[in-house]
């Protein structure tokens, strides 16, 4: 999952060398609030499982927005929408598997 969720960090910190019109500010709006979780992810931590995939949101909007209307962002956004469904699906499998409240 660690490894999972440090590769999302990583495309979108590419945005800015990988495609034209993707600046270091958007990038930042994009990545900050996924380095929010990671310590509670790297604990295991059920509560930070729960609220983690909340953080991606700014990257769904952000990679769509671009695949939509920049040509040339279009390999980099796609790459981390397939790392993003990744990272919510790896979530949801560990909070299936981890024993908690009902």
């Amino acid at each position: 999952m660690i490894a999972v969720w440090a590769l999302l960090i990583a495309s979108v910190a590419a945005w800015p060398f990988a495609a034209d019109g993707i600046g270091l500010i958007t990038t930042a709006i994009a990545s900050l609030p996924m380095l929010l979780p990671l310590p509670g992810l790297i604990q295991g931590r059920r509560r930070t499982l729960q609220w983690a995939p909340l953080t991606m949101a700014p990257g769904v909007a952000l990679a769509v927005t671009e695949m939509i209307v920049n040509a040339t962002a279009r390999v980099a956004a796609t790459l981390t929408l397939m790392l993003i469904l990744a990272a919510f699906a790896i979530i949801v499998a560990a909070l299936r598997a981890a024993p908690g409240v009902e």
